[in-house]
């Protein structure tokens, strides 16, 4: 038994790997998913996925096994056209492997607070402040309280 962490568990190999999934804009307004330390909390999203999660897994640890073949150092040890080219290898036998990953990096991505400043966003979670709201017409109330239930 190694005491090596799985693909999804290697901090290095998922910065790397998220950066491909979604790398930063080229005018550098938006970061990188790897550069926002959010691949702990992915990997936790693959485990609580029991149904896609064990295919995910199964695909980033394909890539992870097939880099090391390539570069010792692994994934970050390979050209960003490399990287490419290997996980494109890989999606014929792990076709999960991109959708399913963006199903749980999406969420973790576009609610970063860089991400959302990036986005022209405040950079909190809309609660408890909440969304800004425009006031509303109170004569609007006032017709739904006075309607006739089943009219």
């Amino acid at each position: 038994m190694t005491d090596a962490p799985t693909a999804h568990r290697d901090l290095i190999f998922m910065q790397a790997f998220l950066d491909l999934a979604i790398p930063p804009s080229t005018d550098g307004k938006m970061p990188g998913a790897g550069s926002l330390d959010i691949a702990a909390e992915v990997a936790g999203a693959l485990e609580a996925d029991e149904l896609l999660g064990p295919f995910i897994q199964a695909g980033l640890q394909a890539v992870h096994g097939a880099a090391l073949g390539r570069d010792p150092a692994g994934f970050s040890g390979l050209s960003p056209h490399a990287r490419v080219e290997l996980v494109e290898s890989q999606l014929a036998a792990h076709p999960f492997l991109m959708p399913g990953l963006a199903l749980h990096l999406y969420p973790s991505y576009y609610q970063h607070p860089r991400v959302l400043e990036a986005l022209g966003e405040p950079p909190r979670p809309p609660f408890p402040e909440g969304y800004d709201v425009e006031p509303t017409d109170p004569r609007l109330l006032d017709q739904l309280r006075t309607r006739k239930r089943g009219a």
